[in-house]
């Protein structure tokens, strides 16, 4: 059996802890399954003979190169949708709408929609999807209105979510808009809960508190707009009094916070990378993490570590799930954050124990839901076609 993933390699680690946590859970369901991940932001990785470029195209040009793959080499190499017994969207963006007006990004014109869901869509109708770990990027409730009134984002998200055998929710933002579109899904912690098992790796000796910042306390694109100034304000006089207990380790998936963390904290050990293998080596030997990306706070959440997770958008709503704090950095000042810490440190155990719950509670359901499907039982509650 051929299982397509489709989700990213080398370019955004989150996503890969994603996968790693769907990977987990799909090889108990199907054990001799071949897993074939390809880079959803570059869909010439659909095609075998391609090789993966360390840099990944634009998004405008994405589409274009894949049509040129496709008409010089289509026919000569396998196509691994084509190929695929199943396809599994394992955590990619699945709701958002940018408010840029110029070239606007939104779902339904992703650089990956039509070498995928179209073709799932007219092509390839038997194939069985499964759609895993939904969410969504938004941040303000005048994005959510704005995705719901665009007739050509609810259009593909009701065309995405009729197609799909089974479709989760990974936090209660999401399954409210899709509810909202008429659909029923299930409400699933994150699969990159489960990454540290996926990966095959496991909890080391605690070294360091894991610190993950972005300027603005979250991903700057898609129209998002936080508060560099206050967010950083708040950190710098948070790391110093955790320094006079912890160690720490500034932990980057991309370049520019890394860059922000020699920055404005000089000398502190710093480690980037976008191998999720490698990140997760060094999220495993947290204490417990302060982090603006929520997958970087899943990594270290996927170890049984506690987590603070400080963003600007629904993202927070995903890590919530878990049973550890998330907070808008907007809410927060030096006091706050520091007894937030502080509380963290107190019941040090308490969260572990939670998460360690909410690991078994979250596999569970996944396999529960993978498993009803794959055999076509009536099973309640499942992703409903409206």
């Amino acid at each position: 059996m051929k299982i397509l993933l489709i989700s990213t390699l080398g370019h955004n680690p989150g996503d890969e802890f994603i996968r790693l946590g769907v990977e987990h859970v799909l090889r108990q369901v199907f054990p001799d399954a071949q897993l074939r991940p390809i880079h959803k932001q570059d869909p010439r990785t659909l095609f075998s003979g391609f090789k993966l470029r360390t840099e990944t195209p634009h998004r405008l040009i994405s589409p274009l190169l894949y049509r040129l793959y496709s008409a010089a080499y289509g026919r000569k190499e396998e196509n691994y949708l084509e190929t695929a017994d199943l396809v599994v969207f394992a955590g990619s963006p699945f709701i958002w709408r940018s408010e840029v007006r110029l070239l606007p990004s939104t779902c339904a014109n992703a650089e990956w929609v039509g070498p995928t869901w179209r073709r799932l869509f007219d092509t390839f109708t038997g194939k069985p999807v499964y759609n895993l770990a939904a969410g969504t990027s938004a941040f303000n409730p005048g994005q959510f209105d704005a995705a719901l009134s665009d007739p050509e984002v609810a259009g593909f998200l009701r065309q995405a979510l009729m197609r799909a055998e089974l479709t989760t929710s990974r936090d209660d933002k999401t399954k409210e808009i899709l509810g909202a579109l008429g659909f029923q899904t299930d409400l699933i912690p994150c699969a990159s809960l489960l990454a540290a098992k996926g990966a095959q790796l496991v909890a080391q000796d605690p070294e360091y508190v894991v610190i993950n910042l972005m300027p603005a306390a979250a991903p700057s694109g898609r129209g998002h707009r936080g508060e560099p100034s206050k967010w950083l304000s708040t950190i710098s006089e948070v790391v110093p009094e955790i320094e006079k207990r912890h160690p720490v380790m500034f932990v980057s998936h991309f370049p520019d916070e890394h860059e922000a963390a020699a920055k404005y904290f000089p000398g502190r050990p710093r480690f980037f990378s976008k191998d999720p293998i490698a990140l997760m080596k060094v999220y495993s030997k947290a204490i417990y993490g302060i982090c603006n990306r929520v997958h970087s706070g899943a990594a270290v959440a996927s170890f049984a570590r506690p987590v603070i997770a400080i963003g600007g958008d629904y993202r927070n709503n995903l890590i919530k799930q878990f049973g550890v704090p998330a907070f808008d950095h907007r809410e927060l000042d030096a006091s706050k954050l520091n007894k937030i810490v502080q509380m963290v440190e107190t019941d040090y155990q308490t969260y572990v124990n939670t998460l360690k719950q909410s690991m078994v509670r979250t596999e569970k359901e996944y396999l529960r839901v993978i498993n009803c499907t794959s055999t076509a039982q009536r099973c309640s509650p499942l992703a409903l076609k409206a």
